[in-house]
């Protein structure tokens, strides 16, 4: 028999950056050149910076190319009005190139999975198309029962699709606009005595085959069985694709940065990583919890307290109603009154439940060899909530790892600014932002991100060589993989099996919103 899946087509733009931010080091070249009161010779950066030679070469090489320093044959270097400019304004030379990008994802209305458009096996046919294959009441026998409710897509759970080639990374990506509900279908074919469906993206095979058998199961009797010919024109209209060889495979694992990552096996570990990453924040700290309470809210009112003081902004993302949620929303705000600057206030939180599952602690630290310091916790507690010994999800996660702290402050920030209530685009942005200077600090000479050295990794134990940030319904996804030995997931939310029926039928729904996932691998 033939089923139809719903599915809505939304429009993703988005920005990625090639090249890199210069380094530290080549700031500190163009500095001095620019304070120099004659040109600079080699012999005079080789004295003042007690480098090697190679390095200085690179570091005046490319700021040569980039417009920022001349030679003058035979007398030195100097600054050019275009470095001299942008060193007076307070900003750090840059040489990373930005080009706008779109394209458009594709989610099923069943269990909310996602796949690009330009991907294999995607066959995806309008309701114009279906009615001049199928009969009206073949159309209403076949169409699939719409599961998943939401009609907007987070940035999170987009970025790891947004297609992009090698030394490129994503920057920006704008809200996905929905373009299409209602009236675009995938056919596929299920055939009930082998259990076999024909049809599906391989990716989405482990967790929608069951939805659609069950469902074939319940119409058996009322659908008819379709000829082998009309099968053939609904679902091998469009040959498979290969793969983009110039795009980055959808959620493809990013290397971690050696050292970058640690396992929180107790609540001490726990509560010491969130205190330490509250207490060295610069300039922004991010508290993801699904309840809120005031017992909770009180309990780690001193740390939020001292931050504020220092001039750090506190930004909080709390998911479900529950019993004292107002007592607890009641102290946020008496803190945030006692804390602001006038009229300014830096401690802000959503005023609706958002529906996010998720326990994380994001915040900005001091930045270590040129590259921005970040922090994430994850697991443990539900911070400003109830802190049960019980309720504590261990292991826990604790990762300075850029690349991966970008994707989950990206992710917060897009659920954040799908929660209706009030709105705080300035702190929305400003998680994009550090979003994308976290993720670009990581970029080498060539443009990608350093993967760990197979040395670095013997030497720390417990190390791990890439991670996948998993988000949303596709963590439901995770049983189905192949987890080998020395690998990690860590879940920021607790974790529910989805092997029975009833479990498997809520996937995708409101219980997977803002879930959070971390696949470490050796």
């Amino acid at each position: 028999m033939i089923l139809l899946i719903p599915v809505s087509r939304f429009h993703v733009t988005y920005e990625v950056g090639v090249g890199r931010p210069y380094s530290r080091l080549e700031e500190l070249v163009c500095r001095l050149i620019a304070e120099a009161d004659q040109p600079v010779t080699l012999t005079q950066l080789r004295d003042t910076f007690q480098v090697h030679d190679r390095l200085l070469l690179e570091s005046v090489v490319t700021l040569v190319r980039a417009g920022w320093a001349a030679m003058d044959i035979g007398v030195g270097l100097v600054v050019t009005e275009q470095g001299r400019q942008t060193l007076s304004e307070g900003g750090r030379p840059h040489s990373t190139i930005v080009r706008k990008a779109h394209t458009s994802l594709y989610m099923e209305r069943v269990c909310g999975l996602l796949q690009r458009e330009t991907q294999s096996r995607l066959n995806v046919r309008t309701l114009r198309d279906l009615r001049s294959v199928m009969t009206r009441s073949d159309l209403e026998r076949s169409l699939v029962t719409v599961r998943n409710p939401r009609n907007s897509l987070s940035v999170g759970q987009a970025q790891g699709l947004l297609p992009h080639r090698p030394g490129e990374w994503i920057r920006r990506v704008a809200e996905p606009r929905m373009q299409t509900k209602a009236n675009e279908f995938m056919p596929v074919a299920v055939d009930l005595p082998s259990r076999t469906v024909t049809g599906l993206p391989r990716s989405w095979e482990p967790l929608l085959s069951g939805a659609l058998l069950r469902e074939a199961e319940e119409r058996a009797e009322e659908m008819r069985e379709f000829s082998h010919d009309e099968i053939s024109q609904l679902i091998s209209r469009h040959p498979s694709a290969g793969p983009n060889r110039s795009a980055i495979r959808q959620n493809a694992p990013d290397p971690l940065l050696p050292g970058s990552t640690n396992l929180l096996q107790s609540t001490d570990d726990f509560l010491t990583a969130v205190h330490r990453a509250v207490e060295q924040a610069q300039t922004s700290v991010l508290i993801m919890t699904p309840e809120l309470n005031s017992t909770g809210v009180r309990t780690l009112e001193p740390l939020l307290k001292a931050a504020l003081e220092r001039g750090v902004c506190v930004d909080v993302l709390w998911g479900t109603e529950q019993g004292d949620n107002g007592e607890g929303r009641a102290d946020l705000k008496r803190i945030a009154a006692q804390s602001a600057h006038g009229s300014i206030r830096s401690l802000r939180f959503n005023d609706r439940p958002a529906g996010t599952v998720s326990r994380m602690v994001i915040a900005d630290s001091k930045a270590e060899r040129g590259i921005s310091g970040c922090t994430a916790v994850l697991g443990g507690f539900p911070m400003l909530g109830a802190q049960e010994p019980a309720d504590c999800l261990l292991p826990g996660l604790l990762v300075h790892d850029p690349v991966v702290v970008a994707q989950l402050a990206r992710a917060a920030a897009g659920w954040w600014a799908e929660t209706p209530g009030q709105e705080f685009s300035a702190a929305i942005d400003r998680w994009r932002s550090l979003a994308s200077r976290w993720e670009e600090s990581t970029r080498s000479p060539l443009g990608h991100h350093p993967a760990a050295q197979p040395a670095d990794r013997q030497t720390i134990p417990g190390d791990y060589a890439s991670a996948r940030v998993v988000l949303d319904v596709d963590c439901a996804m995770l049983d189905s993989e192949s987890v080998t030995p020395g690998d990690a997931i860590v879940r920021a939310y607790p974790y529910v099996s989805a092997s029975s029926e009833d479990e498997s039928r809520n996937i995708g729904s409101v219980p997977l919103r803002g879930a959070v996932a971390v696949h470490l691998r050796s």
